[in-house]
């Protein structure tokens, strides 16, 4: 019996340290940085060890905020892209797909993010927020930005990054 219990709680260690370890985000198209699928995919935690960014914005999904994360210029940075690069497509779990182009990336610190900082708190962002992965545009201090991508460009639920010539 202490055996049988044993096996399964191995098991079930087994399946959720696999499930942890899924990737969350996969970056496509034209990067240097690839497996033999032609992609590179990450982890949650994986994501997290890139160089991080935070900032104050109002979302206009979900007020204001303090949204902890990575920017789409150290993402591509990371897997490296062509000079040649004109457009970042943002592919959702719906297969929604959400296009910022490469000068802004480089422009402005348009950010992935998953938590929000309250106070010395950081909360991973849940899926009712667009978690665990969503874009984030740093509207507050970048207005102009809302000229080119307007509130329905804020990307929930981002499980791919694709990079286009």
């Amino acid at each position: 019996m202490k055996r049988t219990l044993l096996v399964v709680l191995a098991v079930m260690f087994l399946i959720s340290a696999a499930a942890i370890a899924s990737p969350v985000l996969k970056i496509s198209g034209v990067i240097a940085l690839r497996n033999e699928e032609g992609v590179w995919p990450l982890t949650l935690e994986e994501f997290k060890e890139l160089p991080q960014t935070e900032f104050f914005v109002t979302d206009p999904w979900m007020g204001d905020k303090t949204y902890v994360g990575v920017t789409l210029a150290n993402l591509l940075k990371f897997v490296g892209v062509p000079s040649g690069t004109k457009n970042v497509v943002l592919v959702c779990s719906d297969e929604k797909e959400f296009t910022v182009a490469y000068a802004d990336v480089m422009m402005y610190p348009i950010m992935l993010t998953y938590a929000a900082r309250s106070g010395e708190n950081i909360r991973a962002l849940p899926a009712s927020q667009g978690g665990p992965i969503k874009l984030a545009y740093p509207i507050n201090d970048f207005p102009e930005i809302t000229n080119k991508y307007p509130s329905d460009n804020w990307a929930w639920y981002v499980v791919e990054v694709r990079v286009e010539m």
